[in-house]
């Protein structure tokens, strides 16, 4: 069974998807590129978060992490103890690569939402 989250952008692609057990959310990023860096990357990580609450899940279930980053505003080193915050050892599979378009940072997760043991 497949659920789609929409986007409310006129842009062919969803939010989210779930298929089974497994939840696939697409690059979500900051809510205004006006904010310092750490609000942004909080504000990147809330919004994955909001899309993962709709499916029952949460950044718990993550299993991998995409990150991509405008250096020049945003470094690995900023994003490390905000990304510590959010995720709690053992810590998901991650990939941390620079790009210089048009954001500062963006962030995909695929997660996987286990059903519980009775």
């Amino acid at each position: 069974m497949k659920e789609y989250i929409k986007n409310n952008l006129p842009l062919a692609y969803s939010d989210a998807v779930k298929v089974d057990n497994t939840i696939y959310v697409a690059g979500q990023g900051p809510n205004s590129l006006e904010d310092n860096p750490d609000e942004q990357i909080r504000q990147t990580l809330g919004n994955i978060e909001k899309l993962l609450q709709k499916f029952e899940a949460g950044l718990k279930d993550v299993i991998k992490v995409t990150v991509i980053l405008n250096y020049d505003e945003i470094t690995p080193q900023m994003l490390e103890p905000i990304y510590k915050e959010y995720f709690k050892e053992p810590y998901p599979a991650r990939t941390v690569f620079k790009s210089d378009i048009g954001f500062n940072i963006q962030m995909d997760v695929i997660a996987v939402k286990m059903d519980k043991m009775e």
